[in-house]
């Protein structure tokens, strides 16, 4: 093993639908990298994986009649799905993680309670107008002609409770 570490990742994908050129050029231009990096000596972590959470994907799988897990093991290991395609590609990723995965829920829950009871998290409520297929919060000021800035289409008015991470406690590290 090499003294030289290098971990790089992949965005964990979001897989509400099957993938799309932009997940294959970011993969690509990732495994190169990490590809490269073996050649120079360095031991590698190379990561990829799907976040498989969210209400779009609540959505498709209601729709299908399936329960999400069911929707992401279609897209995720199904016939012609992404670890298919990662095969065929002959991607070198050294690990796939899905948020689903088991170890991974024990994993955020046991950060997530470290950090709930250092007080470096909280809960509170946020609201806007929220635009579901891209799963994001805007500003009346951000709209562009009322509608998502990102993908032209209806926001609704919305609000979620939802943790926040207490980031100005560290302002003057950030800064500095």
């Amino acid at each position: 093993m090499s003294d030289k570490t290098f971990y790089i990742t992949t965005p964990i994908y979001y897989p509400s639908d099957k993938l799309h050129i932009g997940h294959t050029y970011c993969t690509v231009a990732t495994d190169a990298m990490a590809r490269y990096k073996r050649q120079q000596g360095f031991d590698v972590m190379f990561l990829t994986g799907t976040d498989e959470h969210g209400q779009k994907i609540e959505q498709k799988a209601k729709a299908t009649g399936k329960t999400p897990k069911q929707f992401v093991d279609e897209i995720v290991t199904g016939q012609g799905g992404i670890l298919d395609l990662w095969k065929l590609m002959n991607i070198s990723n050294d690990r796939f993680i899905r948020t689903t995965d088991e170890y991974h829920m024990e994993s955020v829950q046991k950060i997530f309670k470290k950090l709930y009871e250092k007080g470096e998290i909280y809960k509170s409520v946020y609201s806007g107008k929220y635009c579901t297929p891209c799963e994001s919060f805007w500003t009346d000021n951000q709209l562009a002609d009322g509608k998502c800035p990102d993908c032209g289409r209806d926001v609704t008015e919305a609000e979620e409770e939802a943790y926040f991470f207490r980031l100005a406690k560290y302002t003057d590290r950030i800064l500095k």
